[in-house]
């Protein structure tokens, strides 16, 4: 199920870090060889545009146009329209291309471009040649012995701030796209190709046990042949309830449809909707609105990373190195890792982000589990499949549930408001109450950005820097001994990132799953899944011919499609009401952290 997002993450940093990566290195301090190299590179491509130039003199009029300063400048004026204009198209192509459900992701990303806009904008008025820039200068002079390299360094780290934050933004899309492409797969379960077995169009509850591999409990005790509900109760406290690390190691494409399928006919039963209802265009619109929270960041999440930021770069600044895009970057390979603090801080720093991203995994999956009903089969292995009702619905296995281990509990509590659940299911959240919806799809945004920033840091201005001055021989570094052990300490720390990236689409897809079931299904994403439903419908039956196709037919039929929906009595969470009073249940709200638990409950 990661294969996609995993590949996607050593592209990008890979893409990322190249960018990092010196153009030229022609300084005193580089070793002959590779001086020799680059010289010679330099050189050609000066001979090439000597020789174009003196092409185009040979023409009269265009060697007396080219030394006109206007048309020169115009030639700038026109290039900077058509980058305006091609990234303007490109947008644009963009947004009609992209699945509803990742717009959030290109909308944080051009948020994110005028960021960079206005931080640039910034320096040119005010620093570089501005009031601002005599002060600049004379504190580098005086405290860094350089009055140049305190706004280099400002330059470098904004940039990489734009760097890692468009980056956070792709691995979250690459997140939610690679768990969509899973759930799309369900246009096959949707189809019944997958699992119907005996080929009657029908993926049958008997289907889905074989699928999902059942095992058998004994339902009728008391041998009349009719289940009650205490006998259903006591075969569901039998039934043990599924490994969360079996499930994560062993499951298969199969298992992930045969689950989404489970809960598509645990939806079906629980609000009488229609047999043809596709989960996968509900659970598509429940993953962009959730995407639309994760993606949406506050300039305050830089500020953990500013003393491991800090630290890793004051060994450069300390060498009079801005980055190791600098020309003399190759002096500071294998100082990193001679550095206690730098080692120590990455080791314990490895180690929490690790147990973040397993313990963020075991909780949603485990209360996942708890929501899903189980299937069954009863009396034996070729007995009939039962759908029984969801775990949490016991008292006895809720209260013997317990997703907040001791040493959990107390940040839990630290990190949330200390509200106390006001319902079953938001018990289920453990030490965090109410606000347990909330505190996880943060605790998944924050990872998520940290094992980025790690990632495309370490590989751009360690890993990459030590890879290349070892290409390069050079003679200049410090400690040349430590180069190589310094690549494979970091390239280790990128490698645990990475494959804790690669876990983040299950713990996503278990998300979504505990906040939009049962108590917490989602009314706006079910109608609109039902809605889209019958558009589909419709233009099947009438074509391409818009006329015949009808507006008030279609809200007519609508209407008795989701006329269940208006007849449950039961809680289900509303969207929150738009600043001017209307509803946001059309289409993808604009939803706060206040919508993560059923306030009418």
């Amino acid at each position: 199920m990661t294969r996609i997002s995993l590949l996607f993450t050593i592209l990008l940093v890979v893409g990322y870090a190249s960018a990092f990566q010196p153009i030229s290195r022609l300084t005193p301090l580089a070793s002959s060889s590779s001086s020799t190299r680059l010289l010679a590179a330099e050189l050609v491509d000066h001979a090439v545009v000597e020789e174009s130039a003196s092409f185009l003199s040979n023409i009269p009029i265009l060697d007396a146009v080219l030394h006109e300063p206007v048309v020169w400048s115009s030639l700038c004026m026109l290039s900077i329209v058509s980058l305006l204009l091609t990234w303007e198209e490109s947008v644009k192509n963009i947004r009609k291309g992209l699945p509803e459900p990742l717009m959030p992701v290109l909308d944080s990303m051009l948020a994110e471009v005028g960021g960079l806009g206005f931080i640039g904008l910034f320096l040119s008025t005010f620093v570089t040649g501005g009031l601002l820039g005599g002060m600049v200068e004379n504190l580098s002079e005086s405290f860094l012995g350089n009055e140049e390299i305190l706004l280099e360094t400002f330059e470098f780290l904004h940039t990489a701030f734009f760097q890692i934050g468009v980056g956070f933004f792709v691995v979250a899309g690459l997140t939610v796209a690679d768990v969509l492409w899973e759930i799309n797969k369900l246009s096959d379960i949707t189809n019944l190709s997958t699992l119907d077995t005996d080929g009657d169009g029908e993926v049958s509850l008997s289907e889905l046990a074989d699928a999902l591999g059942c095992g058998a409990v004994v339902l009728d005790e008391n041998g009349d042949g009719q289940l009650d509900e205490d006998e259903c109760t006591n075969a569901l406290r039998q039934f043990p309830t599924p490994n969360v690390w079996e499930r994560l190691w062993g499951s298969t494409q199969q298992d992930v449809s045969a689950e989404a399928l489970v809960i598509r006919e645990q939806m079906i039963r629980k609000f009488d909707l229609p047999a043809d209802f596709e989960v996968e265009t509900y659970i598509g619109k429940v993953f962009g609105h959730n995407l639309d929270e994760i993606v949406e960041l506050s300039p305050v999440t830089w500020l953990p990373l500013i003393p491991l930021f800090a630290l890793a770069n004051s060994i450069d600044l300390s060498h009079d190195v801005v980055s190791a895009a600098s020309s003399n970057g190759f002096v500071t390979a294998g100082e990193f890792i001679t550095n206690p603090w730098v080692v120590y801080s990455r080791i314990v720093l490895q180690i929490m982000t690790l147990v973040w991203s397993l313990f963020n995994y075991w909780k949603l999956t485990s209360i996942k589990n708890m929501l899903v009903a189980t299937l069954v089969r009863a009396g034996g292995p070729t007995g009939p499949a039962i759908l029984l009702r969801p775990r949490f619905y016991d008292d006895e296995l809720r209260a013997q549930f317990n997703s907040s281990p001791g040493w959990a509990a107390p940040i839990e509590r630290a990190l949330t408001k200390g509200r106390p659940a006001r319902n079953i299911q938001e018990e289920l959240f453990g030490a965090a109450g109410a606000d347990g919806p909330a505190l996880y799809r943060n605790s998944i945004k924050f990872h998520t950005w940290l094992c980025v920033a790690q990632i495309v840091f370490m590989t751009s201005e360690i890993v990459l820097r030590d890879v290349n001055a070892l290409l390069a021989e050079s003679t200049v570094m410090a400690h040349p001994e430590a180069v190589f052990p310094e690549e494979i300490f970091f390239g280790f720390f990128v490698a645990v990132s990475i494959g804790q990236l690669a876990l983040a689409p299950r713990t996503f897809l278990s998300y979504s799953a505990c906040t939009s079931i049962e108590l917490m299904t989602k009314e706006w994403a079910l109608k609109a899944a039902l809605e889209e439903s019958k558009i589909e419908e419709w233009k099947e039956e009438q074509g391409d011919d818009d006329e015949a196709f009808g507006l008030v037919g279609y809200r007519k039929s609508l209407q008795e499609g989701v006329t269940n929906l208006a007849t449950y009595d039961g809680p289900i969470l509303m969207p929150p009401a738009n600043n001017d009073g209307s509803s946001a249940a059309n289409g993808n709200p604009a939803a706060t952290e206040k919508e993560t638990t059923n306030a009418q409950l």
